[in-house]
């Protein structure tokens, strides 16, 4: 089916009813499942009537809109293959990828053997198919093409000649095709762990490749920027310009503070990468290609950038601080200052320093304790540790970076009326208080070898 995936659309996505569909959770289409059982356990069609029994409490106002998608008539007269509504609802589900597929391999494995046999993965991809074509108004296969289609993926999963599929098979051949998820995201806005990071190193690479071009060979350490401005306006003439200005200035201010030197008008390889690196992420997420990520997709962002699924603290925890406008959606520039430091009121992109926090972050939860900031000062000042043994202190090594911390903890904790001056309890630090907390460490640092270097 490799031609059929790139089939347009009769209409536009309704972009509404899709986002309400990806909010829904499988515990919303198990509630559906037992109203079935119980009220209509022969049925494998529902008339509109009692269609809205099973499913209006999963749909709410999106109940008619997509029973008339789904009707045999494309109206509110036809009926609805029950299996098709809970697959694609599925499909569109608010959860992990592979809690979907075990839910849809549970749904067509009939006989509940565990494993599929090829009847069951032709009625799975026909329904499956042919009712995600109707909602997003692509034009669905014939049961010819999708059963011919199904004879030729049987053969290519039963590696074991067992004349039936394994969960482990499904699911490794749905992750590894990235024609089918691409198909996915471009038409019904549905993204995955694996492909948001596949498409993240994809732009990495384009990226690179602009530097490389752009200077006219890979050793170069430097770049006019008016070469890469040149580069990007050609390649992305629909982009907003204000976006691009604010990427161009981005890498401009974070060259020179990378070189510790102002040289206007040149970037540095260093600060491109790390930018770029973020820009690849917000791409590979952006779904949409409008310079927004929602929160169902903001996961999606964070693991192309730093390659771990955050939690769902964490998840809260970031939306909060990124959503700068409060709007419900984070918007690429409020994405770049986020990793950004204000220095001297200028955006300064400090990849060093998100990576730090995220090397320390060991539960991927958005924090790090004190104890994570002490493991991470300690080492970051090993170089200091000899030379600290010639002031004669009483205090030792780690007394002095325990001092540190606490100072540092105190003023940025000023004002604030739970403040509790016992430092050893647990206390925890977001990104935003943690690149507060290394600017104030960084020049406590800088004056301590300044001191130390005199002795």
């Amino acid at each position: 089916m490799g031609n059929y995936f790139k089939t347009k659309p009769k209409y536009k996505l309704d972009r509404e009813m899709v986002e309400f569909l990806k909010s829904r959770k499988l515990q919303h289409i198990n509630e559906a499942i037992e109203v079935v059982n119980t009220k209509f356990p022969n049925s494998k069609y529902l008339e509109y009537s009692d269609y809205c029994d099973v499913f209006n409490p999963i749909l709410e106002i999106w109940t008619q809109p997509v029973f008339s998608l789904l009707s045999s008539k494309s109206t509110l007269e036809g009926a609805n293959d029950i299996y098709e509504s809970l697959a694609v609802l599925t499909i569109f589900s608010d959860e992990e990828q592979e809690l979907k597929l075990q839910f849809i391999f549970q749904l067509f494995d009939t006989d509940k053997s565990g494993e599929i046999e090829k009847a069951e993965l032709v009625v799975a991809l026909e329904t499956c198919i042919r009712g995600l074509c109707k909602l997003v108004h692509l034009p669905a296969p014939s049961i010819k093409d999708i059963d011919f289609y199904a004879e030729r993926l049987f053969i290519e999963l039963d590696r074991d000649y067992s004349y039936t599929i394994s969960f482990n098979e499904f699911k490794l051949w749905i992750i590894g095709n990235f024609e089918l998820q691409d198909f996915l995201l471009k038409y019904a806005l549905i993204q995955t762990y694996e492909n948001a990071r596949r498409r993240y190193k994809e732009k990495r690479i384009l990226y690179e490749n602009f530097f490389i071009n752009a200077v006219g060979n890979d050793k170069c350490e430097q770049c006019e920027l008016e070469s890469i401005k040149q580069i990007f306006l050609n390649e992305f003439n629909n982009q907003q310009l204000e976006i691009l200005e604010l990427l161009f200035k981005t890498l401009q201010d974070s060259s020179n503070a990378y070189q510790d030197q102002k040289n206007d008008g040149w970037i540095c390889k260093q600060a491109y990468q790390d930018v770029m690196n973020a820009w690849a992420a917000f791409d590979a997420s952006d779904i949409n290609c409008d310079n927004e990520v929602s929160m169902s997709e903001l996961k999606y962002l964070i693991y192309a950038y730093e390659g771990d699924k955050p939690n769902y603290y964490r998840l809260q925890t970031e939306m909060e601080i990124l959503d700068m406008d409060q709007s419900g959606r984070i918007t690429r520039d409020e994405w770049i200052k986020y990793l950004c430091v204000m220095e001297k009121g200028k955006y300064v992109f400090r990849g060093t320093l998100q990576h730090q926090f995220n090397e320390y972050d060991k539960d991927h939860n958005g924090m790090l304790s004190i104890q994570d900031i002490k493991d991470l000062l300690k080492n970051s000042m090993k170089d200091l540790r000899i030379s600290f043994k010639k002031l004669k202190s009483e205090k030792n090594f780690e007394e002095m970076v325990d001092d540190l911390i606490n100072e540092i903890v105190k003023s940025l904790q000023q004002g604030e009326k739970n403040y509790q001056s016992n430092q050893n309890q647990m206390l925890f630090l977001t990104w935003n208080e943690f690149k507060s907390f290394m600017e104030k460490a960084t020049l406590k640092q800088d004056q301590l070898r300044q001191f130390l270097a005199k002795l």
